[in-house]
């Protein structure tokens, strides 16, 4: 059974629209920077050829459908692409706002107590934990921009063992 509803194909086409404006998929989105709180390492993923900003490490997350919060679209998407376990749901915790335009993305700490085995979809070719400021690059955009941003890695070391 899917924990999450599952996009609409119209939601796609708004996506799509979205990217043809302004160079992001949706017009609003969000997705996690996957904590384990009992190893402290991160799991980040190398995004595919078929996806914007190939080959670059970072989180997992997507567009906000029209049904969903932010919250509940990163939820999605990292199920989505992680295969994240059921017994796996995580604590969110909010960090940086990217704006470029009119499009938002909602970055969250998401907290899980034990690592998982992702179970990757055909937008990330590679996945695995890492440490804290030992991740591998060349790092996505995104991932950058919640690296320096003060007020999320100020978040991020709370949660650190």
């Amino acid at each position: 059974m899917q924990r999450f509803q599952t996009k609409s194909s119209l939601d796609d086409v708004t996506h799509a629209e979205a990217l043809d404006k302004t160079g992001f998929w949706g017009t609003r989105g969000a997705g996690c920077l996957i904590l384990c709180r009992s190893t402290g390492r991160f799991l980040l993923g190398k995004r595919s050829k078929e996806v914007d900003e190939p080959l670059t490490w970072g989180g997992f997350g997507g567009a906000i459908d029209s049904t969903e919060n932010p919250s509940e679209a990163a939820l999605r998407e990292v199920q989505e692409e992680t295969g994240l376990p059921e017994s796996a749901t995580p604590a969110l915790v909010p960090l940086f706002v990217f704006r470029c335009g009119t499009f938002e993305f909602h970055n969250y700490l998401a907290v899980v107590e034990s690592e998982f085995a992702p179970v990757l979809d055909w937008e990330t070719t590679r996945a695995g934990w890492y440490e804290w400021q030992r991740f591998p690059g060349p790092a996505h955009f995104g991932l950058t921009a919640v690296l320096q941003d003060a007020a999320s890695v100020s978040t991020i070391k709370r949660f650190l063992p």
